[in-house]
């Protein structure tokens, strides 16, 4: 927290799509960025859509991937890489939620039907 004029300000971490907007647009650096995530000012890894599988009872489910007991720690770049790996096995075993309630519409609307 600074003290700007006796004032408290709380800064909170730019998105990873803020910062990559800043960096693009020649604001900063891709060093400047490097030494911000570092810092902890920019978040080091992007929020994707939820994906959803069903499970053989016909639930939908939600897979997800994390590591536990990092306790504040960052990520490395190997468990970045492995993030990245999972991500990929994921988007291609599932759907958005947008395919998952066009599934169920299509189910109800079938029964509805019968």
């Amino acid at each position: 927290m600074s003290n700007q004029g006796g004032i408290g300000v709380i800064m909170g971490k730019l998105t990873v799509a803020q910062a990559k907007e800043l960096k693009d647009n020649g604001v900063i650096t891709e060093e400047t960025l490097a030494t911000m995530q570092q810092n902890g000012l920019v978040s080091t890894r992007t929020k994707k859509a939820e994906r959803y599988m069903v499970t053989e009872k016909g639930n939908w489910v939600m897979p997800v991937i994390y590591f536990r007991g990092l306790n504040g720690g960052g990520y490395t770049a190997q468990m970045n890489e492995l993030k990245s790996k999972i991500n990929s096995l994921i988007e291609e075993y599932t759907v958005t939620k947008e395919e998952m309630v066009n599934t169920e519409t299509k189910k109800k609307k079938g029964k509805n039907n019968k």
